[in-house]
């Protein structure tokens, strides 16, 4: 004897399916949500370093320079849009993270002035303007992690694959050349490999699409036009 389905009572295995795929999405919810507190705690506090010694001294145009850097890395990050694909491998957080913030660790104190904050000065202004730049061009697009919101082609990204990062690279020599330090040197050379790295785990995934792969074959170079 042959029995119908009723077609409006949900079948089980699709219910525990939709079930479990609501838990992952939970899941994911929250992790996005406290990754995002805990960036937003650290770029909060080393905003709050940058000002107070501003109060202290008006005149240190490169920490007023780096302050407005880290704090567009903050309203960025709250504007972002949830990404289609991400990396949570654990080093890969611990990496991004240091990468994003290490600067944090900075000796914001006058130092050594390799090169005079006069010329220092401009050239970081300069260099935070390709940030910006690259910023706007990203738009809700921009991810402190490794991931997947979408190809951006345009704007900065005409030029090289990563302007943001050339543009930051570019801030910390002139920074670190304007106040050094062998302590600064040091974070801000394992900044710049972890930023590497993070480089290279940004590009795995979004190679997986065929319009990034387009994308790298047009633009050859990752952060200075014609250098690297």
């Amino acid at each position: 004897m042959l029995i119908s389905k009723n077609p409006a009572l949900p079948d089980v295995g699709q219910k525990r399916t939709l079930t479990e795929a609501r838990k992952r999405e939970i899941i994911t919810d929250v992790r996005e949500a406290l990754f995002r507190t805990a960036t937003l705690l650290v770029a909060g506090f080393f905003v709050y370093r940058g000002v107070y010694h501003l109060v202290i001294d008006p005149t240190r145009l490169n920490v007023l320079l780096l302050t407005i850097s880290e704090t567009l890395t903050f309203v960025w990050l709250l504007l972002s849009r949830r990404p289609s694909v991400r990396d949570w491998n654990p080093l890969t957080v611990v990496v991004t993270m240091f990468a994003s913030f290490g600067v944090g660790f900075v000796i914001l104190d006058p130092g050594v002035a390799i090169i005079p904050l006069y010329v220092a000065a401009p050239l970081q202004f300069l260099a935070l303007w390709v940030v910006i730049w690259g910023k706007v061009s990203l738009g809700r697009s921009f991810a402190l992690l490794p991931a997947n919101r979408g190809v951006v082609t345009g704007g900065a990204y005409r030029w090289v694959r990563h302007p943001i990062y050339g543009g930051y690279l570019i801030g910390h020599c002139l920074f670190l050349l304007s106040s050094f330090s062998l302590f600064n040197l040091t974070v801000y050379s394992l900044v710049t490999c972890m930023q590497l790295h993070r480089i290279l785990r940004e590009e795995a995934i979004l190679a997986r699409t065929p319009e990034y792969q387009d994308y790298m074959s047009r633009v050859r170079y990752r952060l200075f036009y014609g250098i690297f």
